[in-house]
């Protein structure tokens, strides 16, 4: 049996794509988009085809093997194959949050070991986790990233509490999810969302808090 089902559901995920505007970019339905992804059937041919040129995915991997993160984004297309070499020892495995994610979060069902994965040159051995910023994904309306853009997060460590005022960070627990900015004073940390929404640091939920590390922004 082909990849097929597993990769239309991994496109859409990574994508940010419902099965209803994934099915209209090729003129298909909701239930057939459903019935590849639960590979009840399989699409066309010709569909087949359309989705690998629509994506930028070579035909035989949409067909025989599982889709990474990395292919997807067009990840390795940013780095010549004489760079590549170079930093390959620095590529580290990143935990992504996708639209399935995100979802699993609102409803309480987010088990970040389940997470995919992007591999990403990095050069520090602290925590990263990555997303794709949407429109689903609570953030300041003061933040100046383009949407779509690849942000990287690093888990904030008691050393570097210092650094963590006036930046951008993220909250993420099982249940929770916002971008905000970092205030600092000599009490108290919070990583604020707007005037009604905010998390106070303490030791007991450290893993929780996230400090922007890098953003990555696609070529469209």
């Amino acid at each position: 049996m082909s990849k097929i089902g597993y990769n239309i559901k991994k496109l859409r995920n990574v994508k940010n794509l419902s099965q209803q505007a994934f099915a209209d970019l090729f003129n298909l339905t909701r239930g057939n988009i459903s019935s590849y992804e639960e590979l009840r059937a399989e699409p066309k041919l010709e569909i087949i085809i359309k989705i690998a040129n629509y994506f930028s995915v070579p035909l035989e991997h949409l067909l025989t093997k599982q889709l990474s993160v990395n292919e997807i984004l067009n990840f390795n297309d940013y780095f010549n194959e004489e760079g590549a070499k170079k930093i390959q020892k620095n590529f580290a495995n990143i935990p992504f949050i996708c639209r399935e994610a995100i979802h699993h979060i609102k409803d309480g069902t987010f088990d970040v070991q389940k997470l995919d994965i992007i591999t990403f040159p990095m050069y520090s051995s602290n925590k990263f986790i990555a997303l794709e910023l949407t429109q689903e994904i609570p953030m300041p309306t003061s933040i100046n990233i383009q949407e779509h853009t690849i942000v990287f997060f690093e888990q904030v460590q008691i050393d570097n509490l210092h650094t963590l005022n006036n930046h951008f960070g993220l909250f993420l627990t099982n249940d929770d999810i916002f971008i905000g900015t970092y205030f600092q004073n000599s009490t108290a940390i919070e990583l604020k969302l707007n005037e009604w929404k905010s998390e106070h640091f303490s030791q007991e939920n450290l893993q929780s808090f996230w400090k922007l590390y890098a953003k990555f922004e696609k070529k469209l």
